[in-house]
């Protein structure tokens, strides 16, 4: 009966400690300080810049914490947080955008297809859903990450047409000036361990 009950407590104790040495993932959290998030576009009149002014998002990392290993990553941005520095822009954005109906912006990735080393770091393929105005479409990206002070820096750009998210281009003046319909999403964000991670 004792070996018995040692064999069964030995098993047990090779189930449970696989399990209790297994590495965490590694989460980061994206900051707004020291990180620029800004929406550019065209218009019959001129240029327009608008910028993000707040967001919050992670990033999950496998048991390394290497890039090769990224599991998810969401990034959400409040549409009151997109600021062109005009007032009735703004309006008009929102208005745009919906924000009464769908007041967030939401990414979330689907699938890394590479990873490159390169000179400035790696450079990575990424496929997500993205989510503007209630509509969602899938979107391919380059994205370029370095490490930096224990996280990471995350660099690129992207298009978007307004109308594949069903968004009518905002006009102003009674039509005087018009949007062009691509906007360009430009980001330069930087990523931290969140408290807790090894």
């Amino acid at each position: 009966m004792n070996r018995i009950l040692r064999t069964t407590w030995i098993l047990a104790l090779g189930l449970l400690l696989p399990l209790g040495g297994r590495a965490q993932p590694v989460v980061l959290t994206f900051e707004t300080e020291g990180s620029t998030f800004r929406v550019t576009g065209t218009s019959t009149l001129h240029d327009w810049e608008c910028a993000v002014t707040d967001w919050r998002g992670r990033i999950e990392l496998g048991q390394a914490g290497e890039l090769a290993s990224l599991q998810a990553t969401e990034v959400v941005v409040p549409v009151a947080a997109i600021s062109c520095k005009n007032g009735t822009m703004d309006r008009k954005m929102r208005e745009a955008l919906k924000a009464e109906d769908h007041p967030e912006i939401r990414f979330v990735l689907t699938r890394v297809d590479s990873v490159a080393a390169v000179a400035e770091g790696y450079r990575l393929q990424v496929q997500g859903r993205l989510t503007i105005a209630g509509a969602e479409q899938p979107v391919q990206m380059q994205v370029l990450a370095r490490p930096e002070d224990g996280g990471w820096r995350f660099q690129g750009e992207q298009p978007l047409s307004m109308k594949v998210f069903g968004i009518k281009p905002p006009t102003a003046m009674l039509g005087t000036l018009r949007t062009g319909d691509e906007v360009v999403v430009h980001f330069d964000v930087v990523a931290r361990p969140t408290s807790g991670n090894p």
